[in-house]
Formats: C-alpha cells, structure tokens, sequence
C-alpha cells in the first residue's frame, strides 16, 4: 500500500510512514486540541516538503481569519495561495457565489453562499480544485459543519439523520477517492464519542482522536490512533505539543 506522508513529526512513525495513499481519515477531537492545525499542517507539509498541492475547504471559519490564525503558528498559506499551489473552498457562511470568482488580479477564489450549499456543490468545487492545481491532499473542516444541512434534509425527505449520515461520508469517500485524493475530515467530539453522531468512524478508512486531559500527571494533549485500514500502527496515547513554525509535534508514548 502506497502511504502519503503527514511530515507531522512524530506521526509517521506511527504509521508505518504515512496514511494509505487515497484514502478519507476521520480526525476527531475536543475544543481547542488542534484538530485544524493538524489538518493545516498535513496539506502544508505536502506542498513544501512533497510537493503535493492541496485544498482546504472551510465550512466554519471565515478563511481570511483562518489564514491569520495560521500565520501567528508560522504557516503562510497565502504565500501558497499565491504560489498557485494551494486552494482555500470558502464554504462558511460567509461564503458567496457557487461558481469561480476572478478578482482584479486575476486570482481564483472558490466561494458557495449557504442558500446555494450542498453536499454536492462542495464536491463540484474540489473537482474543479484538483483539476486547477493537480492537488492530491485535501481537509474538510470541519464536518460537523454539515449538521445543519443534512438536518434540513431529513425533514424534506423523511430520512433518519444516522441513516443519511451514512450515505453521505459513503457519498464523500467515493469522489474523494475517485480523485485520488488523500483526505481528513475534521469531526467534533461529543459526550465522549469519537465522532459527533457516533456513525462516522465506521464510514472511513482510518480515526485519529485528539484529546486533552486537565489534571493529573498526564495533563495535556494526546493524540491516539484508533483506526488505520492495512496499517499496523501505534496503539499508544501520545502527548502532543505545539511549536512555532512546527505546529503539532507528535511525542513518543
């Protein structure tokens, strides 16, 4: 199995030298453990020390302000922006037209307003991405995001929110894979779960879980890797910390 490497320090190691090449990693994690630093740094790393060009699609946060709060760790994605390497999906609510916006500098933006947002526009939107650049990673952040939509949904046509989240992660992996695209879908953790409806671990191909542990000895962030289809991986809780210029560095157990 062709692996794709993180270039998280500390990771590979882990996985036998990366993720399974082309397949869909659920991250899932508390507030405020760095699950979109992760994912940042998984499609910077591939630009800069792979030369992987890759997408990030925002379904929460206004990418301007994504882009400053990872400038303030030490990645310049503008830069790659700029550098026709990377390409930002502004799908937070935010967001504006479903269609590619040429600026006075001639610079793509890919944008989609929440009335014009679905499943399907979004996947639209990567296609044209992978075809701009030739990228080969992509994050979605975060798809707890889609919990409204796909609620919306289940009212229309009557469907079981558990049942349509099934059908829509089996829905995703498929052109995920299908472009040969490596991907991380970041997931929230609630009341404990490893994913926020309990379902989607079982719908990808591999489970990171970052957590944070606030008193005792082992106070901090950890990382565990619960899952990772053909890979024989660490089994261990690993703490985890932040660097400038670095972002997540991977402890050993």
């Amino acid at each position: 199995m062709e692996k794709c490497p993180t270039g998280i320090l500390g990771l590979d190691e882990l996985l036998e030298g990366g993720f399974p090449r082309g397949r869909v990693i659920l991250l899932s994690g508390e507030c405020g453990t760095g699950k979109s630093i992760f994912g940042v740094q998984f499609i910077y790393n591939g630009i800069v020390k792979y030369n992987e060009p890759g997408i990030i699609v925002s379904l929460e946060q206004d990418p301007e302000q994504y882009k400053e709060d990872m400038l303030s760790m030490g990645i310049d994605l503008k830069k790659l922006e700029d550098n026709g390497k990377l390409i930002i999906i502004d799908a937070s609510l935010a967001g504006l037209n479903l269609q590619r916006m040429i600026s006075q500098k001639g610079k793509d933006h890919f944008k989609i307003t929440p009335e014009q947002f679905s499943i399907e526009s979004m996947i639209s939107l990567i296609e044209e991405a992978v075809k701009m650049i030739g990228a080969k990673r992509v994050v979605i952040d975060s798809f707890s995001a889609l919990d409204p939509i796909l609620e919306a949904r289940k009212s229309r046509v009557g469907m079981d929110l558990r049942q349509d989240i099934r059908r829509t992660i089996l829905g995703i992996n498929y052109k995920l894979q299908e472009m040969k695209l490596t991907s991380i879908l970041i997931s929230e953790m609630v009341d404990h779960k490893l994913s926020t409806h309990g379902v989607e671990e079982f719908m990808v191909d591999g489970v990171i879980i970052l957590h944070y542990t606030t008193a005792g000895p082992d106070a901090g962030r950890h990382l565990t890797v619960k899952k990772m289809r053909m890979v024989r991986h660490s089994e261990h809780i690993h703490q985890i910390a932040f660097e400038t210029r670095i972002g997540v560095k991977v402890l050993k157990a």
